[in-house]
């Protein structure tokens, strides 16, 4: 890889890709370095830069500053929220193209040029290219657990072409930055971009195109209590933000509905990783995916009842 594929500064027309990154997690904390020679191993990228939000500011942080020189890290307010931190990311980025992935996600050599690639080969239209989305963590059923909870839809094979805006995952996606920038900056801290700003973008008439190529591990080793908690404050934050607070009737309504929300999120687990033939891992996973079901319903239900409170906030 040449020296030219890794960026210190800004402001450089040659940059094509800027990765932004929020630095949030609180365990297995330290993955990100993974990330960060996973990038410098990329095989024929273009010019890049890296950009960290960094909200922990602990030893780790102190290891990036100095073994990590092209990365531009900042400190943040312990309490900011990822999409604030992804949003001051932003605002430092200089590359025509922004991809946002997580700070214990890992890709895969041909990562960058596949979605210059994917950009290329999709429609004019196209404001965003997504890919593939593995468990880098397989030994125990938890971890099959947490990883299909949130990203079966996602895992390889998918189809290559033009795809729903929703079809795109959240973190191993690329923006044109052009697009983002025309959108206001109260919608992308107000919550995660592909819940907030997909649909604008898709309101818009511009598309989304999903790769094969695109390819990243998503490596975080989470405690069943961590999770537990993170699957509450998201389904909190979701539903909290669906309807205003006058919206009374709506919100009771959608608390009923709840009541079926279980076993309609275990029977879409089920079918989109039947699809890709991994039922040795879901079945090995079904007890605690029961039980993050039930956490998921009581999230959302304790949202529509009484709004998101400060859970954006406690997301990573």
């Amino acid at each position: 890889m040449t020296e030219t594929s890794r960026r210190t500064g800004t402001n450089d027309s040659s940059c094509l890709f800027s990765i932004i990154v929020g630095r949030v997690s609180t365990e297995d904390s330290d993955r990100i370095i993974e990330l960060l020679e996973a990038l410098r191993a990329q095989e024929n990228a273009p010019a890049y830069e890296v950009i960290v939000a960094d909200r922990r500011q602990d030893r780790v942080s102190e290891r990036i500053g100095a073994d990590y020189p092209e990365v531009q890290l900042f400190p943040c307010p312990t309490d900011m929220s990822l999409p604030e931190l992804r949003t001051l990311a932003f605002d430092r980025a200089c590359g025509k193209y922004v991809v946002v992935t997580e700070d214990h996600c890992v890709p895969e050599k041909g990562w960058l040029t596949g979605m210059g690639d994917a950009f290329e080969a999709a429609p004019a239209e196209t404001v965003a290219v997504g890919g593939v989305v593995e468990n880098g963590v397989c030994d125990t059923a938890l971890d099959w657990a947490t990883f299909l909870c949130e990203y079966s839809g996602f895992m390889g094979p998918v189809k290559t072409g033009p795809v729903p805006a929703g079809s795109v995952p959240g973190m191993n996606v690329a923006y044109r930055r052009s697009a983002i920038a025309a959108i206001e900056r109260a919608l992308l801290t107000r919550g995660f971009w592909e819940t907030t700003v997909h649909p604008v973008l898709a309101h818009k008439g511009l598309s989304f195109y999903l790769s094969d190529a695109i390819k990243l591990q998503h490596k975080k080793k989470f405690s069943f209590h961590l999770f537990a908690t993170q699957r509450f404050l998201y389904s909190r934050y979701y539903a909290g933000i669906r309807f205003g607070p006058d919206q009374v009737a709506a919100r009771i309504g959608m608390c009923a509905l709840t009541l079926a929300l279980p076993p309609l999120l275990l029977f879409r687990m089920a079918k989109s990783v039947t699809a890709k033939n991994r039922q040795r891992e879901l079945i090995r996973a079904t007890p605690y995916l029961t039980l993050f079901a039930l956490i998921w319903a009581w999230g959302e239900f304790v949202g529509y009842m009484l709004g998101p409170g400060d859970a954006l906030s406690r997301i990573e």
